[in-house]
Parts: C-alpha cells; sequence; structure tokens
C-alpha cells in the first residue's frame, strides 16, 4: 500500500468521525428519544453514553431516525 492511499483511508476515516460525531451529540439531545421512548426519561450522564455508537453507526441511526413514524411498541 502507498503512502497515498493510506493518507486517503485515514482521511476518509476521520471525516467519518467527525461527521458521526456532530450527528451523535445532536442525536442524543433529539433523537434517541423519538427513536426509543425509554430514552425521554434518561437523564444527560446517560445519554452520553451513547455517543461513542451513535458516532460510529451514524448513518443507520439517521435512517431509523428519518424513516420511523411511530415509537415501537414494547
Amino acid at each position: 500500500m502507498s503512502v497515498e492511499t493510506a493518507e486517503a483511508i485515514a482521511g476518509v476515516l476521520t471525516g467519518y468521525l467527525l461527521l458521526g460525531l456532530a450527528f451523535a451529540l445532536v442525536f442524543v439531545l433529539r433523537g434517541a428519544a423519538t427513536i426509543d421512548p425509554a430514552a425521554r426519561g434518561m437523564p444527560l450522564a446517560a445519554r452520553l453514553l451513547i455517543v461513542p455508537g451513535a458516532a460510529v453507526l451514524w448513518p443507520l441511526l439517521l435512517w431509523k431516525w428519518f424513516t420511523q413514524t411511530s415509537p415501537p411498541v414494547s
């Protein structure tokens, strides 16, 4: 693998994670309660535990956030 290829991969991963971190911060404040009604009563400290996972899985969570019409029935 060339240095240019490694730098390109590192740049793409950095961009992905930066977008994910920005999404995750918005998601824990607004979107988590939309997807999961149990998140409505969670304290902020507990919601911050979601940030790493949301930053990595942000495309899936973004899709679920905007396509889910009603909260799941438990």
